[in-house]
């Protein structure tokens, strides 16, 4: 019996398929589904890119290279998401600024006015970052071959 013959059926890999490969690939639906699970798995066990790759074979069966194919789209998946929650904290956040500033500028009170202003700016990232004097030796040494001052 040849390596792709189940008891005189053969069975066709798919295209793009690896040879020998002839595992039921998963749908749209299914995919969507496991990357809904590996993010849950991935969130509430704090699991590394090691222990994922683990975590997909035991429970799928899964190669390290799709696995990892997998990996990059749940960390997609995972910045995408907490980007626009970033955004929209931002956004919480220079509206309270901006009524600040208003309740401030009415009753003349110009100090904090201007470092509710100097906040809006830090939190949109319009300073400049701090310099920091870093000023430090570098030294490089290279040996090449044999270390004989003789020669």
């Amino acid at each position: 019996m040849k390596k792709n013959e189940v008891k005189g059926v053969r069975r066709k890999r798919g295209r793009g398929r690896p040879v020998g490969s002839t595992r039921v690939k998963l749908n749209r639906v299914e995919t969507e589904d496991f990357l809904n699970t590996s993010l849950q798995e991935i969130l509430d066990n704090h699991l590394s890119y090691t222990e994922y790759v683990e975590w997909c074979r035991k429970t799928n069966g899964l190669s390290q290279k799709q696995s990892n194919e997998y990996w990059l789209r749940v960390w997609t998946l995972l910045t995408d998401k907490y980007q626009l929650e970033r955004d929209q904290l931002i956004n919480k956040h220079l509206q309270k600024y901006w009524s600040l500033y208003d309740l401030a500028l009415e009753n003349g009170d110009i100090t904090n006015a201007r470092q509710v202003l100097n906040d809006i700016s830090k939190l949109l990232g319009m300073n400049e970052p701090e310099k920091v004097d870093v000023k430090q030796e570098l030294k490089i040494r290279f040996k090449f071959g044999n270390d004989d001052s003789e020669e």
